[in-house]
């Protein structure tokens, strides 16, 4: 008789995580961007409508930085789907509708949410 280890399906990878892996790598380039927004943002990413996964991107500290993870302290939390977060981040969604529709949720400081569009501006067009 053969021991079974019983079957546990893996989390599946979060396709975001593409996304931030990009943002991390792109930030050195855009020193800019730590004076413009002068903010740490924190993301929950969901799937199927649980919590997935979490990073944070650091535009105050430093030279910046983009971790997988949980901050110390954010200023602003946004909550949104790994789906809605790739569509957002490829151009093919629009975050005021995103927002308006409850697919993005923001918490803290909303000046720190208007300031978002200075992330979209890291990605290089052709990688995503």
């Amino acid at each position: 008789r053969r021991n079974q280890i019983p079957f546990r399906p893996m989390a599946p990878a979060l396709a975001s995580a593409a996304v931030f892996k990009m943002l991390g790598d792109e930030l050195p380039a855009h020193p800019e961007l730590i004076k413009k927004v002068n903010g740490v943002y924190q993301y929950v990413l969901t799937s199927g409508g649980k919590e997935a996964g979490s990073y944070v991107v650091d535009l105050k500290n430093g030279a910046g930085a983009v971790k997988e993870g949980k901050a110390d302290k954010a200023d602003c939390t946004i909550t949104i789907s790994d789906e809605d977060f790739v569509a957002l981040f490829s151009g093919k969604a629009n975050p005021q509708q995103m927002f308006m529709q409850g697919k993005l949720k923001i918490k803290g400081n909303m000046s720190y949410a208007m300031k978002l569009q200075e992330l979209t501006k890291l990605k290089p067009k052709s990688k995503l």
